[in-house]
C-alpha cells in the first residue's frame, strides 16, 4: 500500500511539474506577441487546434507511445501548413491556399508509411500490429508478455472479444476507423487495470459487463467520450478498470 502511495505521488507531482511548464511556456509567447517580440502572423498558427495535436502528439512519444504520437504529430502538422502558408505566402509561391484539398493524399501515404514500419519494425519501436480490415471479428487472447491487449484500426473497422479469464489492460487506437472490444466475458483482477484509448478521427466502442468498477480520464479536442451503462450496485471496489487517452475528432463509448 504504501508503496502504491508513493508511487501516485510521483505520477501527480511529475504531471503537476508538466503542466506547470505548459502554462509558463503559454505565458512567455502571449507576453512576446504583446511586446511585439514576435510576428503576430505567427499567433493564428501557434494557438490553434493543429498546434495542440502536435503537442499531445509530443507528449505521447516522452510516455513511450510511439504510435499515438506519431499519428497526432502527423494530423497536427498537416493542418496547420495551411495556417504557416497563409501567414507566410511569400514563402510557399507554388502552393494554394487549399491545400488541404488537394494535399490530403498525403496522409494516406503517411498511414501506409505507418503500416509498413509496423510490420517490418513493431517489436523494434514499439508500433503495434495495425487492423486494417473492414468488420472483422476476432475471438482473442491477450498478447505480450504481461498480457495486455494491443489493437489499432486505420481506415477500417474490427470488433474483438476477449476470452481470457482476465483482462491485463492494454491500447486501442482508432485512427479514420473503428475499434469494438468486448470484455463482457472476462474478469478484471484485484487492483487497477489500465486500458489507453486513442480516437482519432474514428471512434471506439467497449463492452463491459454491469458490475465492473470504471473509471475514465479521457482527453477530448473536438471529441468525446460517453459512458453509456446502465449500473448495477454494489460495484467491486477492489477491482477498477482505469480509462485514459484521447479522443480527437473522434470519440468513444462505455455499453454493456
Amino acid at each position: 500500500m504504501e508503496k502504491e502511495i508513493k508511487n501516485s505521488f510521483h505520477k501527480g507531482a511529475a504531471k503537476g511539474l508538466g503542466f506547470g511548464i505548459t502554462l509558463m511556456l503559454i505565458g512567455v509567447l502571449f507576453l512576446g506577441f504583446n511586446f511585439g517580440l514576435l510576428p503576430a502572423e505567427l499567433k493564428r498558427v501557434v494557438f490553434s487546434w493543429p498546434m495542440l495535436l502536435i503537442f499531445l502528439g509530443v507528449v505521447n512519444w516522452i510516455k513511450r507511445k510511439p504510435f499515438s504520437g506519431t499519428v497526432l504529430f502527423i494530423i497536427g502538422v498537416f493542418f496547420i501548413f495551411p495556417r504557416i502558408i497563409n501567414a507566410y505566402p511569400e514563402s510557399f509561391p507554388g502552393i494554394n491556399g487549399d491545400f488541404t484539398h488537394t494535399y490530403w493524399p498525403l496522409l494516406l501515404i503517411a498511414a501506409g508509411l505507418l503500416l509498413i514500419m509496423s510490420k517490418l519494425f513493431g517489436n523494434k519501436w514499439g508500433f503495434a500490429e495495425w487492423d486494417h480490415g473492414y468488420n472483422q471479428k476476432q475471438y482473442s487472447r491477450s498478447q505480450g508478455s504481461m498480457g495486455s491487449f494491443e489493437k489499432n484500426a486505420i481506415f477500417g473497422s474490427g470488433e474483438h472479444i476477449v476470452l481470457d479469464p482476465e483482462f491485463k489492460g492494454g491500447e486501442l487506437n482508432a485512427i479514420f476507423g473503428g475499434i469494438s472490444l468486448d470484455l463482457r466475458k472476462t474478469n478484471l483482477p484485484v487492483g487497477e487495470t489500465r486500458l489507453e484509448v486513442n480516437a482519432i478521427f474514428g471512434g471506439v466502442t467497449i463492452l463491459v459487463p454491469r458490475e465492473w468498477h470504471i473509471e475514465s480520464n479521457i482527453d477530448a479536442v473536438f471529441g468525446g467520450f460517453e459512458d453509456k451503462r446502465a449500473l448495477n450496485d454494489p460495484l467491486d471496489p477492489t477491482r477498477r478498470l482505469i480509462i485514459t487517452g484521447s479522443c480527437v475528432f473522434g470519440g468513444g463509448e462505455l455499453k454493456n
